[in-house]
């Protein structure tokens, strides 16, 4: 591939933002100049509106500017799509950064699509079953599984990134219906998480009571549910924040707004809540980032990279934090947190949160917030326990179901 088209397709608006082009071993950019006139930032710190053409020379991501790397799967989807090609033949060393845009096509998270699309995968209307693909996705982790295996967790989600295995589909939430495309009314984009090799067997039900502890602590959280299984205490699945009935959403995490690399420690707490307060101008948006700060920490959720931080952008060009994702206790790079506090990456104290936030909001805020985090984990045990009542309840409601439907043929 030496040269593809990029598009915004935002709000049901679509349109062309510019050209990537692979020159000389370089990768280029520049903006369409109809892209000038509208005064979207869709990457400000690395790509303003201007004319002219971008490289970035440190090449943090083989050359590809940040906002365009974010399209590109990582973890889990990579592993799918890498093994998809080498069954297909594909040299894998062959493959430069504009060929893999060029299989994300319009199959990307957030908003940006790209043109020539090189890889054009169908969805079926069957409903999914999360056991199966629970039970396909070990298979591809331990030996490598079956082609169709891998053909199939590509199509629900080769797009995504994270390592733990999971499928992009749509959710009718009254009933928990589950499709691989919904085109019924009350069916809406989720993600939905499966177990990854080294996980524990109740890590759906683990990270379903941390996302409720979150908004018990007063952190922005998308909707979410633990689905029910009959392998595991349940599936976690969270509501699509990239998504707004059937439209897309621009999304741009702070790895790609900074070209701070999400595989090695390269944040500061600090820098995020200035990130937050350059991008948005808000005060409510700065807040949001010093309480995640919080949660963070006092859940050991040492897996605070850059890529686990999303801003978002409206029609108008005005930016907000993301709700937040990937909640659960977790290692980070040689057990400290990926981003510090107070230049701190493990024994980070109430006093380091304090001296990190009051550059930002008042000294009693800031107390009031890890009062906050503190008593909602505290709350966890409880929440799980109620998390399996109602799994219970549930399952016995569906067979009784079954039961006044007679007996089975």
């Amino acid at each position: 591939m030496k040269h593809m088209d990029v598009f915004c397709n935002m709000y049901g608006k679509r349109l062309l933002v510019g050209r990537i082009a692979n020159v000389g071993g370089g990768i280029l950019f520049q903006y369409a100049q109809g892209f000038l006139d509208s005064g979207l930032l869709l990457s400000p710190f690395k790509l303003p509106l201007q004319l002219g053409v971008f490289e970035d020379e440190r090449k943090t991501f083989d050359g590809l500017h940040g906002l365009f790397n974010d399209s590109l799967p990582d973890g889990w989807g990579l592993l799918l799509l890498d093994r998809k090609l080498k069954a297909s033949g594909v040299s894998l060393q062959e493959l430069s950064p504009l060929d893999r845009l060029a299989l994300v096509g319009t199959r990307g998270m957030g908003a940006l699509e790209y043109e020539p699309e090189d890889f054009r995968v169908g969805f079926d209307e069957d409903l999914l079953d999360l056991d199966g693909l629970a039970n396909e996705s070990r298979q591809i982790l331990d030996d490598g599984g079956s082609l169709e295996a891998v053909n199939t967790l590509l199509r629900l989600g080769g797009s995504s990134g994270g390592a733990r295995p999971k499928i992009l589909c749509d959710v009718r939430q009254n009933d928990l219906t589950i499709r691989a495309s919904g085109s019924e009314p009350g069916f809406e984009p989720w993600m939905i998480k499966l177990r990854g090799k080294e996980d524990p067997s109740d890590i759906g039900l683990v990270e379903y009571a941390y996302s409720m502890a979150a908004k018990e602590a007063g952190v922005e959280m998308p909707d979410t549910c633990l689905f029910p299984s009959d392998i595991s205490e349940g599936f976690f699945g969270i509501k699509r924040f990239d998504r707004v009935n059937s439209m897309k959403i621009h999304t741009h995490t702070a790895c790609g707004l900074l070209h701070a690399n999400h595989r090695y420690p390269s944040m500061t707490y600090e820098g995020l809540i200035t990130l937050t307060q350059l991008l948005t101008k808000d005060y409510r948006e700065i807040e949001k980032m010093i309480r995640l700060m919080v949660f963070n920490v006092k859940a050991d959720n040492m897996d605070d990279h850059s890529k686990n931080f999303s801003f978002l952008m409206d029609a108008e060009g005005r930016w907000k934090m993301a709700p937040a994702y990937d909640l659960t206790p977790s290692k980070g790079f040689g057990g400290e947190h990926s981003t510090t506090v107070n230049g701190k990456g493990k024994n980070i104290t109430d006093a380091d949160l304090v001296t990190v936030a009051v550059h930002f909001t008042s000294e009693a805020n800031i107390k009031k917030m890890i009062t906050d985090v503190e008593n909602a984990l505290q709350r966890i045990p409880v929440i799980m326990k109620e998390a399996k009542i109602k799994a219970s309840v549930s399952a016995d409601v569906e067979l009784r179901e079954e039961d006044d439907d007679g007996p089975s043929p």
